[in-house]
Formats: structure tokens, C-alpha cells, sequence
């Protein structure tokens, strides 16, 4: 069978390239080695930490994606991304240019320009006082060391006042305990444990008649990991609230992430429904004849070809194997071993300080406006061929806070020269 577009790769960027195929009538192919970042993700979308200036300026960079791109492609790629989560129940909110200021589970911060719904309480922005809660038996998160490391927050007079009398930390964040009912016994739980019993209305029921004696004293907003639930969160979270007479908010914690895991359901699931096929678990191998890109994906022993107009490449960076270091001193792109400029000697790929910022993470696939990487001379690749997400060069990505962004805007761009 033969496809108008094949992705290689099943993170954000892959996922919602194969989407927006989809919808535009393309027959679609994402094939895979895994899932992609979604899981280990917050599930937030992040496309710059910095105020507009700071998007501004790398909008206008011509060595980073976004400059390659264009603000056009970002914001329209921001908003088909909103439509399609709004489809499926699960909104997004937020624009390009404004961020969310939300707390991280080890009591930091950090900005984000889309979050979901069970998210938007958490908002640091807002001046009402809130309260932090730990969950029996689960040690992935830990309320007191959030609040704790949350010091730095300033609330306001009055919300310092509303909390006189209360077990509150130095910082006038309280922290409460709220005991879960029939927790698994066998195992410490998991997130997805939880997030599978919050989807019940029954189990959600038993949880309303627990904590509601809890919640008498302290603040009406509410911080707790993010667990409300895998497939009908915002249902559980409306009810949660409504029956409790709170804003609960959730603070995304270690992997696996379960806000991640509710984007990567809900891509997979528009992608399908739209006609696109996903295969996940081959080895996918490619190769370059005649100025075109050709792929094979290799599943225990059994190689298949498979034959497509265009190639788009998401494989990922470092983290998700897109990009390989070797012992030599080289770097190659796994797949169809795309040059990747850096340093001859290793010790120019890192900084002296730990934290960085290091060069290595700005190591990838050159590329030009249309998303076709390039060769050692500067001239595209393939004719057929794109490549879109963390495999590009140019970007540092967690300083930056562009991660998200990129995925979403290049993915946009590679979609829209050949869709």
C-alpha cells in the first residue's frame, strides 16, 4: 500500500503532523519504534518561558526553528491543536504570547503557554490562597516539601490573613492530607493506578464523602498530583469540585505523567479517526536513491517496505534515540544518517557548569523553511523528505521553554508544503 505521507516517530510533533494529514483527507502512516515523550511529559504545552520580547526574539533568529517557521505557522499550529483537544473533550487554554505560571511538584515554577482545564487553578497568578494535598501511600509526591520550596510565592495581605491560625508553612501554604479509599495493597501505587479509580463516578463518590470533613479550614483552592484521571478527567474534576465546594488543580509529577498520557490518547484517537494507521514497535531503518527518500521498518526478522509520497522524520533527539553519539566523536541521526554538525572533540559539546547551558542541546538536522533537511553542502536531502520536532537544530529547548512549540509549529509547517 502506498501513502501520501508516512511519519516515522509517535511523539507530540509525529502525532500531530499525522493528525492534521488526516483531516485534510491524506492517507497517513505513523510508524514507530515507541510512544514518543507524551508520557514522560507534563502535558502542558510550552512555546516560550519569556515575555513576548523574549518569543519576539527567536521568532526573528534565523538559526532556530521558530525563525524558520514563522509566527503564522505557530500560531496557527497553537490553535488547530486547541481545536482538536476541544474536540475530544479535553480544552486547552491559553494563547501565544501569554504564559500560565504553575507550580512543579518539587515546589519551583515554571511558565507555560497551553494547560488543560484540571490545570488552570493552579495558576500562580492569582492571588487567592491555596492549599497543597498529599495522598496516602503515594510517593510521588510530597506536599510538605512542595509547599515548603513554594516560599518564594508572595500571597497577598488578605490571603496571608484568611490563613492566620492554620497549619501553615513559612510561605502561608497549608498542606492537608486526603486519605484514598481502597488504595492497591500489593504495590506502592502508580499515578496511572489512581488516575484509572478517580475516572469512576462511584469511586469519586466514595472520595467526596472522605475528604469532605477535611475541607472545612483551609482554602478553596487545592493542589494534588496530577491523577484526576486518565480518560474522563475534566468530568472528574467538575465533579470533584462541585460536590466539594473547591477548585482542585493538578500538578503534573514523575513519569509516567498521566496529562501526558491523555494527550497521546487523544492524538492517537483523531489521527484513527480521521483514517490514519499507526503502527508501533518496528525498527524503522531509511535510505536515500535518487534524490528520494525510501523506508523499511524491520519487526522481529520480517523487513517491510513501505512506499510514500513524503517522509516526514519526528524520531526525536538525544533522549528519544532520533540522535546517536558515538565513541568516535561523531554524531549521526539514526535513521537516515543525516549529517549533524558539532565539534570534533567532545569536551566542546558541554559547559564547565553542570546546569549549563550546554551546546550539545542545540545539536541537530538542518534544516530550510520547508522543513527538508539538508546535506553536508547545504542542499536538501530528499526531494520527499521533512523533518519537524526535537530533531532540529538550533534550540534550547529547556532554557528556552520552546519544546512544545517547536513540535507543534514545525509539524504545522512540514504538513502544510506538501497537505
Amino acid at each position: 500500500m502506498a501513502y501520501d505521507l508516512l511519519i516515522i516517530g509517535a511523539g507530540l510533533s509525529g502525532l500531530f503532523a499525522g493528525c492534521l494529514a488526516a483531516r485534510r483527507g491524506k492517507k497517513a502512516l505513523i510508524i514507530a519504534r515507541g510512544i514518543g515523550g507524551t508520557h514522560v511529559s507534563t502535558g502542558t504545552i510550552g512555546v516560550c518561558a519569556g515575555d513576548r520580547s523574549s518569543l519576539d526574539a527567536l521568532l526573528s533568529s534565523p538559526e532556530h526553528p521558530y525563525g524558520f517557521v514563522g509566527r503564522k505557522a505557530l500560531k496557527s499550529a497553537v490553535e488547530q491543536f486547541k481545536t482538536i483537544c476541544a474536540e475530544a473533550g479535553y480544552p486547552l487554554y491559553g494563547d501565544v504570547g501569554k504564559n500560565f505560571k504553575l507550580p512543579t511538584a518539587a515546589g519551583g515554577t515554571r511558565q507555560t503557554c497551553l494547560i488543560p482545564e484540571t490545570m488552570c487553578a493552579g495558576d500562580l497568578s492569582r492571588r487567592e490562597s491555596f492549599a497543597l494535598a498529599s495522598l496516602p501511600g503515594f510517593r510521588d509526591f510530597n506536599a510538605t516539601l512542595a509547599a515548603a520550596n513554594l516560599s518564594h510565592v508572595t500571597l497577598s495581605r488578605e490571603a496571608a490573613k484568611s490563613l492566620s491560625g492554620t497549619n501553615a508553612n513559612e510561605a502561608g501554604i497549608p498542606t492537608i492530607t486526603l486519605p484514598l479509599p481502597h488504595p492497591p495493597t500489593h504495590r506502592d501505587p502508580y499515578a496511572t493506578d489512581l488516575a484509572l479509580l478517580f475516572d469512576l463516578p462511584g469511586y469519586r463518590d466514595e472520595l467526596i464523602t472522605a475528604w469532605q470533613p477535611l475541607l472545612t479550614d483551609v482554602p478553596k483552592r487545592i493542589g494534588l498530583p496530577a491523577v484526576l484521571g486518565l480518560e474522563h478527567a475534566v468530568e472528574a474534576k467538575q465533579h470533584l469540585d462541585s460536590a466539594l465546594g473547591v477548585e482542585l488543580f493538578e500538578i503534573p509529577i514523575l513519569p509516567p505523567c498521566v496529562p501526558g498520557m491523555r494527550l497521546f490518547n487523544l492524538l492517537r484517537d483523531d489521527f484513527q479517526n480521521h483514517g490514519g494507521r499507526l503502527i508501533i514497535g518496528p525498527v524503522v531503518s531509511g535510505r536515500i536513491e535518487n534524490g528520494r527518500a525510501a523506508v523499511a521498518a524491520d519487526t522481529n526478522g520480517r523487513v517491510k517496505e513501505y512506499k510514500a509520497d513524503t517522509v516526514i522524520l519526528a524520531t526525536g533527539g538525544f533522549l528519544n534515540g532520533g540522535l546517536v553519539a558515538e565513541f568516535d566523536g561523531k554524531i549521526r541521526e539514526s535513521v537516515f544518517g543525516l549529517p549533524v554538525p558539532a565539534p570534533a572533540k567532545r569536551s566542546e559539546w558541554t559547559s564547565e557548569v553542570f546546569l549549563g547551558p550546554h551546546p550539545f542541546v542545540k545539536f541537530g538536522a538542518r534544516v530550510n523553511k520547508n522543513m527538508q533537511p539538508l546535506d553536508a553542502n547545504g542542499r536538501p536531502a530528499a526531494s520527499n523528505l521533512r523533518a519537524i520536532g526535537s530533531i532540529i537544530a538550533g534550540a534550547d529547548r529547556l532554557s528556552e521553554g520552546s519544546r512544545e512549540g517547536i513540535e507543534l509549529a514545525t509539524a504545522w509547517r512540514a504538513v502544510e508544503t506538501v497537505a
